[in-house]
C-alpha cells in the first residue's frame, strides 16, 4: 500500500478489514480441503482485490515520462496531490485488477497526460 496506494496506507480500518477477510479466506480454503498453496492463492486474491491497478502508479508513470519540469524529489508528492483531481479522468473507465492490460489503459494515460498538462498550466506544480 505504501508504494502503490500511499493515499490508503494510513487507513487502518481498511487494512484490518482486508487482512481479516484474507485470513478468513485462507481458513475456509484449508477447511474445504485445499492445499496450503491453494489456500494462500485464495487469501492473496482477497487481500489484493481491486489493488492491482494503482492510480498513483499511473499518475507517477505519466508525470515521470512527460513532465520533466516536476523534479524527481517532488514527484511523489505532486502525484499524490494529483490523485484527487485526476479522479474525474479515472472515473470514466471501468477500472479493475486487469485494467492495465486492457486497450483502454493507453487511452487513459493519454487523457491523463492532457489533464495533468492543463492542471500544471492552471495551478503550477
Amino acid at each position: 500500500l505504501k508504494e502503490s496506494h500511499p493515499h490508503m496506507s494510513g487507513d487502518r480500518e481498511f487494512i484490518r478489514s482486508r487482512a481479516d477477510e484474507a485470513a478468513d479466506a485462507y481458513e475456509c480454503s484449508i477447511r474445504n480441503g485445499l492445499s496450503v498453496t491453494q489456500a494462500l492463492e485464495q487469501s492473496d486474491a482477497v487481500l489484493y482485490r481491486n489493488l492491482r491497478f494503482s492510480g498513483f502508479d499511473t499518475v507517477f508513470e505519466v508525470v515521470s515520462e512527460w513532465f520533466p519540469e516536476v523534479p524527481p524529489e517532488k514527484r511523489a508528492d505532486f502525484c499524490l496531490k494529483m490523485l484527487s483531481p485526476a479522479e474525474v479522468v479515472f472515473n470514466k473507465y471501468p477500472i479493475d485488477d486487469r485494467f492495465e492490460d486492457s486497450p483502454s489503459y493507453r487511452t487513459l494515460t493519454i487523457e491523463l497526460t492532457g489533464f495533468i498538462q492543463y492542471y500544471i498550466e492552471q495551478y503550477g506544480i
